[in-house]
Parts: structure tokens; C-alpha cells; sequence
């Protein structure tokens, strides 16, 4: 069952990087000749009447149903991690697109996201165990967490420099994916176990998976107008699990295993992943497109 939940998890990463290039390029369409690349609300409804957006939709939500097959079938801190992969499929995707292969330091820093979310998966994989018991309590402390370093990572979306916006949208919305991502999983023991649906630990993990995918969604198409989509992938696939791996240790009993040691590690892991793409978003030959004042300020200095 591991095996093909790990399949099914590979295939979803794939689904999940075209239906991110599509919607990028549908913001972009959206966004054509404004300066300003927020997404106010009209602009928002020219977004989602874009054929390419709502395709791009279609394939995430394809990805999403694949993922949460695996998540039924194997632990969470087993199948979060592999999301890595769509880092790579989405450089490749642009790569194909724009008829240029990818720069050396752009692979450099996928590669050393892919490294650390590999160290992570390991260390997740030998010493994390089967969910155990679902504790409410666990669930409200852990929301409370994720919300309030998703916020902060929002007010910087908005408020902080250019070039760190992007990647601040982005950390924040993944945040709340992978807080997402552990109310399903918790959903999902509930149903395995037949317990009562009307519990407060079920309803509170749906009425959390609505709120945090709607607000997390709104953050990463924020992210999509500010800056290049592999950046966008690179931060959901590596801030995404870290926080739903947190669900699965704190929440679900997983982590009955983990010595201090291997939890220093994780976190190094863990940090090392999302260094790389910090890296992605210092570098990437896009960055500069999305903030067309900044490429201003830089010809009136010349």
C-alpha cells in the first residue's frame, strides 16, 4: 500500500507543477500592462474567467484528489515530503516553454531544496510511526501557530521589500496547504476508524481544511502575480510539509519515535530545503519581470 501511495504521491507532484505554470501564465494574461501586480478583486474575476487559469485549476485539484489517496494510504510524513518533487517538473515545464534551458544556480538551488527535503523525508520515514490517537487540544495549539506565522509572512507580502514578496505570499500559503494537508489526514483516520463524524475533533478539522485552503489559495496566487511559478512551487513544496509533518507529530501521535537528535535534524533538513529556495527566488531570471517599478528605478539609474 506504501508503494502505490508513494506513486500516486510522484504523480500528483507532476499534476501539481503543470496546473501551477498554467495558472501563472493565466495571472500573467490577467495582469497584462499593469504595473501594480497586486490582485484586487476585479482583477481576481478577470483571473478566474481564464481558460488557462481554470485549467491549471482543474489539474491542481486533480493533483490535490491523487494526494489525498495517498495520504489515506501511508503516514503523512511519508507521502508530504515527495511534493519536492514538483520543484523539478516546474523548472522543466518553463524550461520547455520558454524554449531556454534552466541556469546553473537555478538548478543549484533546486537541487539543494531537493537535498534537504530528501534528509527530512528520511529521518520522517525511520523514525516516525502510525498515527496513534487525535488529540483536539494538539489540533487548536498547532492551528494557532501556523496562522500566526502565516500572517506575519503575509503583512510582509504586502509591506515588505519587492524582491521578498513573492516568497513571502508563498511561505504563507503553503503554510496553510500543509496545516490543510493534516486536517485531512486527521479526517481521514476519523473515517478509517468510524468514529462519530459529528465529534469535535472532525468538525474542526473541516471547518480548518475550508479556512485554510481558501485563505492559503488567495496567498498563492498573490504569490503567482509577484513573482516566477517555480518559486511558487519550491515554497509549497518544502514550507507545505514541514507544516503538515508538524500536524502528523504533534497532532497524530507520529512522532512517538523521534529522539531530540532526529528532531534537531529534521528541523535542519527542513531549513536547508527552504534556504534553497530562498536562493531560487534571489536568482531566478524572472524575478525582476514581476516588479516592473523596480526595473524602472534601475533604467533611471543608468
Amino acid at each position: 500500500m506504501t508503494t502505490l501511495a508513494v506513486m500516486l504521491a510522484i504523480i500528483a507532484s507532476f499534476s501539481f507543477a503543470s496546473g501551477a505554470s498554467a495558472q501563472h501564465f493565466g495571472i500573467d494574461k490577467a495582469l497584462a500592462g499593469e504595473a501594480d501586480r497586486r490582485l484586487t478583486l476585479p482583477r481576481l474575476v478577470k483571473m478566474v474567467r481564464t481558460r488557462v487559469w481554470l485549467l491549471g485549476l482543474g489539474l491542481i485539484a486533480l493533483g490535490a484528489g491523487l494526494h489525498l489517496t495517498a495520504l489515506a494510504m501511508a503516514p503523512i510524513t511519508v507521502i508530504q515530503p515527495l511534493g519536492i518533487l514538483a520543484v523539478g517538473w516546474s523548472v522543466l515545464i518553463a524550461a520547455r516553454l520558454k524554449g531556454t534551458p534552466p541556469e546553473r544556480k537555478i538548478w543549484f538551488a533546486v537541487g539543494v531544496s531537493v537535498v534537504g527535503i530528501v534528509g527530512f523525508t528520511i529521518l520522517s520515514t525511520r523514525y516516525t510511526t502510525e498515527a496513534t490517537d487525535i488529540s483536539l487540544a494538539s489540533m487548536l495549539w498547532t492551528t494557532a501557530a501556523v496562522w500566526a506565522m502565516a500572517i506575519v509572512l503575509g503583512a510582509l507580502g504586502l509591506f515588505g521589500a519587492r524582491s521578498i514578496r513573492s516568497l513571502c505570499w508563498a511561505w504563507g500559503g503553503a503554510a496553510l496547504y500543509g496545516l490543510g494537508s493534516g486536517y485531512m489526514k486527521i479526517m481521514a483516520e476519523i473515517i478509517t476508524h468510524k468514529a462519530a463524524l459529528t465529534g469535535a475533533e472532525f468538525i474542526t478539522a473541516l471547518v480548518g481544511l475550508v479556512l485554510a485552503y481558501g485563505v492559503g489559495g488567495w496567498m498563492i496566487q498573490q504569490a503567482y502575480a509577484t513573482g516566477p511559478a517555480e518559486v511558487v512551487v519550491g515554497s509549497m513544496t518544502t514550507v507545505d510539509p514541514l507544516a503538515a509533518v508538524m500536524v502528523g507529530l504533534v497532532v497524530l501521535g507520529e512522532g512517538a519515535l523521534l529522539t531530540p537528535l532526529i528532531a534537531i535534524g529534521m528541523a535542519l533538513a527542513g531549513l536547508v530545503a527552504a534556504g534553497g529556495v530562498a536562493v531560487l527566488s534571489r536568482f531566478h531570471p524572472d524575478t525582476d519581470r514581476h516588479h516592473p517599478v523596480v526595473e524602472a528605478e534601475a533604467e533611471a539609474d543608468v
